[in-house]
C-alpha cells in the first residue's frame, strides 16, 4: 500500500534544521552543576553502589575522627590522673582500629564509584554516538574535526572525576563537617563559635571571587574550544602545510588561538586571585581564633585544659572537610563549562524520523520545486526533475553549483527548505530513516574505509553476505582482479582509510559495498574523481552493473563519463539550466556545450 503523499510542497522540516543551532545569550556566569545533570541521569540503575559508595565514603571519613576522639580521651584522663596503660592501650587499639577500617571503606567506595563511573560514562557515550548519528550530516559540516573528539571522549572522560571522587567525597565531606559542628558545640559553644568564626567569612570572599570572575566563563570556554580544534586542524594538514611551505602562516592561526586562551586565563585569574587567595589564607586559620579564646577561657577558669586541647585538635582542622568540599566543587565547575557543550548536543533536535515503511511502486527519484540553503543562504533555486528507475540520471556543471547538494538531497543528509524530494511517489520526510537508509546507497568522492580487511569492508554493505557473495559483489565492481594479487586477497588488512590503495581502487571496493547493499537507489559523487585512465574504465564498467533496474544518479566532472546517460541534468548557480541527452544538448549550444568544448580540448593537450 502506498503512502500517502502531503500536499504540501513548501514544507519546511523544522527537526532537520540545515544549520547548527544558533548560540544562546551569554549568561552572566557559568552553570556549575551542568556535568552533575548531565550524568545523573544515568547514574539510576546503579543507584545502588552509588548509594553505598557515599555511605562507605562517609564511614571512611568518619573513621578519620577516631583517632581524635581516642587522644582527647587519653589527654583529659592523663590531665586528670586518672590515666592506666589498659586505658590507653584500649584507645590506641581504637585508633587503630579507626584507621584500618577507615582505609578499608574508602577503598571499596572508590571501587564501587569507579565501576559506576565507567558504566554512566559508558552509556552517555552510547547516547551521544547516536544522537549524532540521528542528526543531519549538514550538523558536523561546519565543525572541525576537533570537535567531535572533545564530545564524544574528552568531556565524558572528565565525568569520571565527579562521579568516582566528586560524589562521595563531597557527600562524605559535607556529612563530616555537619557531624564536627555538632560535635563542637556539644563540647563547648563558646570555643565553637570561635572555632568556626573565620570559616563564614572565608567563604564569602570565595563567593564573591567565583562570581567576578564566572563572567569570563563563556569566553574562556569558547577560547579552549578554539584552540584545541585549531591544534587538531593543524597537525592533521601538517603534510599540506609542509609542502607549500605554509608552516609559519598557518602556525599563525594556531599560536593566536593559544595567545587568546593564555589573556582569558589571565584575565580570569585577575578576578579570581584576590579574593580567592584571601579565602585560602584565611580557610585554614581557625587556630589563630580558637587558642586566643581558649587561653582567656582557661584563665577565667571556665575551660578545661582538656577541652582546649580537644578544640586545638579538632577545631584547628574545623574547615578540612569543607576545604575538601570546596575542591570538588572547583572541579565540578570546571568540569560542568565543558559538560554544557555536550548537553547542548544532545538537546539538538534529532532528525525527524516518522518510522513509518512504505512498499514502493518504484524507485523513481523527483525533485519538485527544491529550494535549500544552509544557514540563511539559499544554494538552491526551484529544482525541478525526475530520475526514473532503471536509468542513469546525471548531474554536471561548474564546481560550486550544487551538483553534489542535490544528491545529498536524496538521503536526507539535508533537508529541504522549500518544495519536496519524492522517492517512489513518497516525500523522503515521510519514509522512516532506516529504510530511507536501506533504499538508498551513496559512494562518496572522498572513499571512506576502515582499518580493517578487504573483505569486510565490502561486506559493510551487507554483513549478513557469504564470501561468495563478497566475491561476486567485487567481480561485478571490477575489484576481484586487483584483489587477488593481494597477498592475502579479501583477508588483506588495510591501513588507515585504505592509503595503500589507489583511489580508483577504493572505489571500486566502494561500490562493491554499495552493489552488495542491493539497495534499488545508488548515488555516485564523483565516482572517477581519482581513478586513472584503466581504474576509470573498470569503474565504467561497475556503474553499468549499478544501472541494472536500480535508479541511478551520478555526479560528474568527468564528462566523457557520463556521455551515454539517459538524462544529463545541468546545473548553475543552484539552479537546473539545461536536461536532455548528450548528443541533444550539444545541438543548444548553451553551457553543457561549452563545458564540453572545454573539456574535449584538455584532454586533446
Amino acid at each position: 500500500m502506498n503512502a500517502t503523499i502531503t500536499d504540501d510542497t513548501d514544507r519546511t522540516d523544522v527537526h532537520g534544521s540545515n544549520s547548527p543551532p544558533a548560540a544562546t545569550a551569554e549568561n552572566d556566569g557559568p552553570d556549575y552543576l551542568a556535568s552533575l545533570r548531565l550524568i545523573g541521569g544515568y547514574l539510576s540503575a546503579s543507584r545502588l553502589k552509588m548509594g553505598a559508595s557515599i555511605l562507605l565514603a562517609t564511614l571512611a571519613t568518619a573513621c578519620e575522627l577516631v583517632p581524635v576522639w581516642a587522644v582527647y580521651r587519653v589527654l583529659d584522663a592523663a590531665i586528670g590522673g586518672a590515666l592506666t596503660w589498659p586505658f590507653a592501650g584500649l584507645h590506641a587499639l581504637a585508633a587503630l582500629g579507626g584507621v584500618v577500617i577507615g582505609y578499608a571503606a574508602l577503598g571499596v567506595a572508590m571501587a564501587l564509584s569507579h565501576i559506576v563511573a565507567f558504566d554512566a560514562i559508558y552509556r552517555l557515550r552510547l547516547d551521544i554516538a547516536r544522537h549524532m548519528a540521528r542528526l543531519p550530516l549538514g550538523y558536523f559540516m561546519t565543525r572541525k574535526s576537533g570537535d567531535a573528539r572533545k564530545l564524544v571522549i574528552d568531556e565524558p572522560e572528565k565525568l569520571e572525576t565527579i562521579v568516582a571522587h566528586g560524589v562521595p567525597e563531597g557527600v562524605s565531606a559535607l556529612s563530616t563537617w555537619l557531624a564536627v559542628s555538632v560535635w563542637l558545640f556539644a563540647v563547648d559553644w563558646r570555643m565553637a563559635l570561635a572555632a568556626i568564626f573565620v570559616t563564614p567569612v572565608s567563604f564569602v570572599l570565595l563567593t564573591m571571587a567565583m562570581t567576578h570572575s564566572g563572567k569570563r566563563a563563556s569566553a574562556y570556554q569558547e577560547a579552549a574550544t578554539r584552540m584545541n580544534a585549531s591544534i587538531v586542524e593543524y597537525l592533521a594538514g601538517m603534510p599540506v602545510v609542509k609542502i607549500f611551505n605554509r608552516t609559519g602562516e598557518s602556525l599563525a592561526e594556531t599560536s593566536k588561538a593559544v595567545r587568546d586562551y593564555a589573556d582569558i586565563e589571565t584575565e580570569w585569574g585577575r578576578y579570581y586571585i584576590p579574593l580567592g587567595g584571601s579565602f585560602y589564607t584565611l580557610v585554614l586559620t581557625n587556630i589563630v581564633f580558637i587558642l586566643p579564646v581558649g587561653l582567656l577561657l582557661l584563665q577565667t577558669g571556665t575551660l578545661s585544659l582538656a577541652t582546649l586541647l580537644f578544640f586545638m585538635l579538632l577545631g584547628a582542622n574545623y574547615s578540612q572537610p569543607l576545604l575538601k568540599l570546596f575542591n570538588q566543587f572547583h572541579t565540578l565547575a570546571h568540569i560542568s563549562m565543558g559538560s554544557t557543550i555536550v548537553a547542548e548536543l544532545l538537546q539538538t533536535p534529532a532528525q525527524s524520523d516518522t518510522g513509518r515503511r512504505v512498499d514502493f511502486p518504484h524507485y523513481d527519484i523527483a525533485f519538485e520545486s527544491v529550494s535549500f540553503g544552509y544557514s540563511d543562504h539559499d544554494v538552491l533555486h526551484g529544482v525541478s526533475f525526475t530520475a526514473r528507475t532503471g536509468k542513469i540520471t546525471a548531474l554536471v556543471g561548474p564546481s560550486g553549483s550544487g551538483k553534489s547538494t542535490v544528491a545529498s538531497l536524496v538521503p536526507r543528509f539535508w533537508d529541504v527548505r522549500m518544495g519536496r524530494v519524492m522517492l517512489g511517489g513518497v516525500d523522503v520526510r515521510d519514509i522512516g530513516l532506516d529504510q530511507l537508509m536501506d533504499t538508498v546507497a551513496f559512494v562518496f568522492q572522498n572513499t571512506f574505509l576502515f582499518s580493517d580487511t578487504i573483505a569486510a569492508n565490502i561486506r559493510f554493505g551487507n554483513p549478513q553476505a557469504s564470501d561468495e557473495e563478497v566475491e561476486a559483489a567485487a567481480r561485478a565492481a571490477r575489484a576481484h582482479e586487483f584483489i587477488s594479487k593481494l597477498p592475502n586477497g579479501y583477508d588483506t588488512m588495510l591501513g588507515e582509510h585504505g592509503a595503500a590503495l589507489s583511489g580508483g581502487e577504493r572505489q571500486r571496493l566502494a561500490i562493491a559495498r554499495a552493489l552488495l547493499k542491493n539497495a534499488p537507489v545508488v548515488i555516485l559523487d564523483e565516482a572517477t574523481a581519482f581513478a586513472d585512465p584503466d581504474n576509470e574504465a573498470a569503474i565504467q564498467e561497475a556503474i553499468g552493473e549499478l544501472t541494472k533496474g536500480r535508479t541511478l544518479i551520478v555526479v560528474a566532472h568527468r564528462l566523457h563519463t557520463i556521455a551515454s546517460a539517459d538524462q544529463i541534468l545541468v546545473m548553475k548557480d543552484g539552479r537546473l539550466i539545461e536536461r536532455g541527452r548528450h548528443d541533444d544538448l550539444l545541438k543548444t549550444d548553451g553551457l553543457y556545450t561549452r563545458m564540453w568544448r572545454d573539456y574535449t580540448e584538455a584532454r586533446s593537450l
